[in-house]
């Protein structure tokens, strides 16, 4: 007969601790809900899966050895989770009405056409003609607003009132007319996927929603100033005191309790130097770095694409002392190699890693008491973009707006109606005065101008 050993004793601790994760093999799946995870455990050679759903945690051996192997099994693992749901009606379909349910056929409910949908979209994803990221978003917000309220109707009733009684829903939660109109858009598509595959024969009116867009702040000289000391600053001092777990960790660093990063001071000078978007940072490796030296000095920056812009970017020439000084400081670390990242290389998890900048920036706005601008705007990493465009609309000598939409990788119309909506006369009062040499002298002579 086994004996049965007490909770205190080592040999209970040990044989408990072969079923514990192993936190430094817990890896999340790219394109799919972070819940969803692989990890080892000390008692097995096969890769485990994870995945929190409707309350509850499901565990199961994935049987695999490869990691790449576990990674397609958790997919599946999380596939067949949905359907188990989707079939036994828990959570939010066990709250529907359900003689309603067994009234509409199975290929009716919007649902199921907007399951359809997805793995559409997808495909796209796969193929290059969609961006993982817009991807989550797009089935994030099927699963968090649209399938709960809209799920189990019959696609072919659903006409303007029901949308415009989802989109009151969408107000009363304090949504912006950004956050609306993305999901409008969302329902659009599964009516277009509906109406291709002829489910319906028609496409309701959609209600119209007015966007009031707000751009991001951007910092004034002084103000980027503050931001670069302050995080020099805050990279001197030791970690705080604080237990480290699961809710303040990301890819390896716990950015709560951390202090700021030495990179964070050179990743607002680059930026700003730029004109980089914040999901460049965690993309952008040494090479597709390209110092030029030519009557101006500058880096060329090919970085993989992003929100579909490609082409190259010219950084202005701060840049490069800024790209210098970063590089014989990641050298001395041993990781400044051709496919390093420039920023927080040791975090291989490079969601994970642009999650850690953006927190620590956050750190040093709340330092510096910049985190809202002149207008309420909320500033985030993204104001570095916008601060980077905003000075050479400012100070740079008559660039024009097409020269610094391509270079920005985004287009003229962008640039107004964002970028440059709060840039006024006055502040450009030196070109607005500018003259050429010839020509001017007697206008203002014939305007009354002095002799």
């Amino acid at each position: 007969m086994e004996t049965c050993l007490p909770a205190n004793d080592d040999a209970y601790a040990l044989r408990q601790a072969r079923s514990l994760p192993v936190l430094s093999s817990m890896t999340a799946i790219r394109g799919y809900p972070s819940k969803l995870k692989i990890y080892r455990i000390r008692g097995s050679r096969y890769w485990q899966v994870r995945c929190y759903m409707e309350g509850k945690m499901f565990v199961r051996s994935t049987r695999v050895l490869e990691k790449q192997h576990a990674q397609e099994a958790a997919k599946q693992f999380y596939e067949e989770l949905l359907l188990r749901f989707r079939t036994a009606g828990e959570g939010e379909v066990a709250r529907l009405d359900r003689a309603q349910q067994k009234e509409v056929p199975a290929k009716y409910l919007f649902r199921q056409v907007a399951d359809r949908a997805l793995e559409a979209e997808r495909g796209r994803m796969m193929r290059g003609e969609l961006s993982m990221q817009s991807f989550k978003a797009l089935r994030n917000r099927f699963t968090k607003q649209i399938n709960p309220v809209l799920g189990q109707r019959d696609i072919r009733s659903l006409n303007h009132d029901d949308l415009s009684q989802f989109m009151g829903g969408l107000q009363q939660r304090k949504a912006s007319s950004i956050t609306i109109t993305q999901y409008l858009q969302s329902v659009r598509l599964v009516f277009k996927h509906a109406l291709v595959n002829e489910v319906i024969n028609r496409i309701p009116p959609f209600p119209k929603v007015r966007l009031q867009s707000q751009p991001r702040g951007g910092f004034t000289v002084s103000e980027y100033k503050t931001l670069l000391r302050t995080a020099k600053q805050l990279a001197k001092l030791p970690d705080e005191d604080k237990p480290a777990t699961h809710r303040n960790r990301a890819g390896g660093i716990f950015t709560k309790t951390a202090s700021v990063p030495m990179e964070m001071a050179w990743v607002i000078g680059f930026m700003v130097n730029s004109f980089l978007r914040p999901t460049d940072l965690k993309y952008i490796q040494h090479k597709h770095v390209e110092i030029v030296r030519t009557s101006h000095l500058y880096l060329r920056l090919t970085i993989p694409e992003t929100k579909r812009h490609k082409a190259q970017i010219v950084t202005l020439r701060p840049a490069v002392r800024i790209y210098q000084s970063l590089r014989k400081w990641q050298e001395s670390r041993g990781m400044a190699g051709a496919d390093d990242y420039l920023f927080l290389p040791h975090v291989e998890d490079r969601d994970a890693a642009a999650v850690v900048i953006s927190q620590h920036f956050n750190k040093i706005l709340v330092a510096t008491g910049l985190k809202t601008g002149e207008l309420g705007q909320a500033r985030s990493l993204y104001s570095l973009r916008h601060t980077a465009i905003m000075f050479r609309l400012l100070h740079g000598k008559g660039i024009d707006l097409l020269t610094l939409a391509r270079n920005a990788r985004t287009s003229v119309q962008m640039i107004e109606e964002f970028y440059a909506s709060n840039l006024t006369a006055e502040m450009n009062i030196d070109l607005l005065h500018s003259r050429r040499r010839s020509g001017m002298r007697q206008v203002e002579l014939d305007w009354g101008g002095s002799s």
